[in-house]
């Protein structure tokens, strides 16, 4: 028996994409690593220049300047990313449908307007539920959200049944 075609509008507002993009960021993509090395190799750095203060002129002030770019800089970048996000979320209200994805028995399809996109459940690249939305990677730099709705539980059933289970992450 051929199970029915879930038909869900994605309604994006700015949470759902904030939180989207802090998740595939910071923790799918891991790019929390650079700044934490950076920020922990001069803070060793300074670490070394304030135990040798006693020893060595201008030292301390060696190992401040270290220390402030250390830390500075991947504030900075951290930042600069969540306005970034911010200003991109400005521009969603979750008012209008963003595109209607198509949950059939062969894969996804997702349309939007005259664009149309369809990929089979053995090309799916990750499918991720979490607080408040299922994210679908159709490759590792393309996602769809799917915000919660009346069809949220039986969309990541279905994900369940057709993906392996390296390909599904639930984070609820």
């Amino acid at each position: 028996m051929e199970r029915e075609t879930l038909i869900i509008p994605a309604r994006i507002n700015a949470g759902v994409f904030r939180r989207f993009a802090l998740y595939d960021t910071f923790v799918r993509q891991g790019r929390w690593r650079s700044p934490a090395l950076f920020a922990g190799i001069l803070g060793a750095a300074a670490a070394v220049c304030l135990l040798m203060r006693q020893r060595r002129e201008g030292a301390a002030l060696l190992g401040g300047v270290l220390l402030a770019v250390g830390l500075g800089l991947p504030v900075f970048y951290v930042l600069n990313y969540l306005w970034s996000v911010r200003k991109q979320g400005k521009q969603l209200d979750g008012s209008r449908i963003a595109y209607t994805l198509h949950l059939r028995e062969e894969g996804l399809l997702a349309l939007a307007g005259q664009e149309r996109a369809e990929c089979p459940w053995s090309q799916i690249f990750l499918a991720c539920r979490d607080r408040g939305c299922i994210y679908i990677y159709v490759n590792a730099r393309r996602a769809f959200l799917l915000p919660d709705c009346e069809q949220t539980e039986a969309a990541w059933a279905l994900l369940q049944e057709k993906l392996p289970e390296e390909k599904r992450r639930d984070r609820r």
